[in-house]
Order: structure tokens, then sequence, then C-alpha cells
């Protein structure tokens, strides 16, 4: 059993969302859009995520630019697309690819949603750091050295569903990338990175960095969430952590995913206190839809993925039904559901838990947003 959230306590979440900035500091928008438009549609954000964005107050969302494992072979190039894809579905919204402080204080004073892009793991530099500086112009603005895999930077730790290790510091050329990343003023992501990666980056790094979409190990005891000297560490050096939406990290295997999302971040303020701590849900449903999607709609892609097989699938039975609606059944077949929340706009549900549970509000207003407005205006504004 979940919480059963009281009408009250959501009343006063959706007044405190749109009263104050609401920030989620992971979400895979821009691989996702690059992937619905090369099947065929068009306005992704405004169809998939605006009214959602609206509904929840979100001010502000990072996207990050994640290269899946099929594409690593032309790493360089799939970045490029996905960030070009993104710049051209926003174009005409009230939506601001944010790059500088002016932008931050755009979103948050003329009431439009900001879209931070950041690297989800730098394998598409290989080892040529100067590609940082391209990727910078391009309006990206921070970087993890790593996805759940290794690179010519480091280690990843694992995927969400596995319980492994995987070992290694971070290479010299990782090295030089922690030290050129500060020097752009781009920020530092260490979600996904191993343990040894993690403390060689507390050994390294001069200025804070942050961990975009993890939870604490010792709620769920995953390699994708922090251990206890791992949060403080990131603490002490100004950082923030991003709780993540995800069941596998978070741990809400039985369905109780509003307790175990409210259980994650009341452990990690009590551990870290309440200035480190925020949202990075990683809602990676409509991702999945997306490459089902395409799969079905464009298989001479080679779309590959860890998703069902769309060829599967059961069609649908001539019984007058539309295409659209039998290939929307298909795409939601090949989907394995993994998102604690259905989509942004239930949010605020996660807001109302916590002040159900007794969080005070003046906590709950740097959780939902405020925690990562500073840290990130204190980043950017080193330029």
């Amino acid at each position: 059993m979940d919480i059963k959230v009281k009408e009250e306590h959501l009343a006063r979440a959706f007044e405190l969302h749109r009263m104050n900035p609401v920030v989620d500091a992971h979400l895979d928008l821009a691989g996702e859009v690059l992937l619905r438009r090369q099947a065929g549609e068009k306005e992704v954000v405004k169809r998939h995520y605006l009214p959602h964005f609206k509904e929840a107050g979100l001010n502000l969302v990072f996207s990050s630019v994640y290269v899946e494992n099929r594409n690593i072979y032309r790493a360089w190039e799939n970045a490029l697309e996905q960030i070009d894809a993104l710049k051209k579905d926003i174009e005409g919204l009230p939506v601001i690819l944010v790059k500088n402080i002016r932008d931050l204080d755009r979103i948050l004073g003329e009431n439009k949603i900001g879209i931070l892009l950041y690297m989800e793991g730098l394998d598409c530099i290989g080892e040529d750091i100067d590609r940082l500086e391209e990727l910078y112009r391009l309006g990206v603005r921070g970087a993890s050295l790593t996805w759940s895999r290794a690179n010519a930077l480091g280690h990843g730790c694992c995927k969400a569903s596995e319980y492994r290790q995987i070992p290694g510091r971070l290479t010299r050329t990782g090295e030089r990338v922690v030290k050129r990343l500060e020097e752009l003023a781009m920020f530092l992501d260490v979600s996904h990175l191993n343990d040894e990666g993690f403390d060689h980056v507390c050994r390294l790094a001069e200025h804070s960095f942050i961990a975009t979409h993890s939870g604490s190990r010792k709620v769920y005891d995953n390699y994708r969430n922090l251990t206890d000297a791992q949060m403080l560490a990131l603490a002490k050096g100004g950082g923030i952590m991003g709780m993540n939406g995800c069941k596998y990290i978070a741990g809400s295997l039985e369905g109780n995913h509003i307790e175990m999302l409210c259980r994650h971040i009341e452990y990690e303020v009590e551990k870290t206190g309440p200035e480190h701590v925020g949202f990075g849900f990683d809602l990676c449903d409509s991702y999945d839809r997306a490459k089902a999607r395409l799969e079905i709609h464009c298989p001479s892609l080679g779309v590959t993925s860890d998703l069902p097989s769309a060829s599967k699938v059961v069609h649908a039975s001539d019984d007058g039904g539309s295409e659209d609606f039998m290939a929307f059944e298909k795409e939601e077949a090949c989907v394995q559901r993994d998102d604690c929340l259905l989509h942004h706009g239930q949010i605020p549900l996660v807001t109302a838990a916590l002040l159900q549970r007794g969080m005070e509000e003046g906590v709950v207003k740097k959780i939902i947003g405020g925690n990562f407005i500073r840290y990130l205006a204190n980043v950017i504004s080193r330029t």
C-alpha cells in the first residue's frame, strides 16, 4: 500500500509549486525528442511534456544528452543530433534553453519553463577534451563522466536493475576532464559513477559537484544510490543530490512509490541537512515508449533495446480500431513500467506527502527547487 495523500495537503502542495521554484534535475528529454522526431512526430515537448510541466509548476528541467549502447560507435554525432533535435522542437514555445544567469532570471520572472542541457556520460568526447568547449558553445552546462559503463574517462557503477560494482578509478583523461569542466563553469554530476571514481572526484574537485538522480543506499541498497559517506562528502563541498524516481533505484518494487520517495528525501535531509536535497526523478517510461514507437514504425533504423521486441506483440484485431490506436497499444505493450510517477504532473503528490508526514514548509521549498536554483546560479555565474 502506498501513502494516501489528503486533499488539504495536496492543495497546499500545488500552492507551494505555484509560488516557489520547482526543478527536476534529470530527464532524458533530448534523446526522446530525437527518437520521436525520427518516428515522424512533431512538437514532442509541446504534446508530451508541456501540459504536465505546467500542471506541476515546473520552472526548470535538466535535460540529459545520453548516448545509448547502440550508438556508441557514433557517439559524437548522436549527441549533436539530440541537441539539435531538442532546440528545433522547442522553437516557438514558452521554453528557454538556460545558458547563463540572465536566462535563469527570465524563467523565474517571466513564467517560462527552462531547459538546461547536460551530458549524461561523456562517451561522445572520447579522449578529445577540446570537444567540451564545443559542447559548451552549443549550450551544454554540465556533465557526468560516465553512464553505467566504462569509457575513456572512468567506470560507471552498474545498471539500476543489477547488483554489482564495476571497479576502477578515473583515467588520466578523466582527471583532466574534471579540471576542464570546472574551468568552463560546467557542473560535474557523479550519478552513475562507481565508488572508486566518486572517491577520486572528491580528491580532485575544487568546486562543488552534484548527483542529479541518485538516492540513499542506506534506504535502498543499490549501487546507483549513494552511501552515507558519499552523501556527506557531496554536502560538505556544497553539492546537492536529486532524489531518483525509478522504482529500481527508489526500491518501490511493491508499489509503495510515494512512501519510498519520501523515505529517501527524509533520510537525506537528516544526514546532510535540507540544503543538499532536491528532485531528480529520471522518469523514463515515456522515453521507452518512444523507442518502442520507433521500432514499430521505423524498423529500418535498427532500434534495439532492453524492451520486448515489438515483433512479438500481438497485433490488434480487425475490429475497425484506428491505426494510431493500435500502434499506441503495441507501444504500451513494449514498455516495462519503471517510473514511480506516471508523469511530471504528479510531482505535487510527493510534495504533499512530505507535508503530510510533517516536513516543515521551509524545508520543502528548498527540496522542490530552491536548492538546485541556488546551486546552478552559483555555477553559471562563474563564467
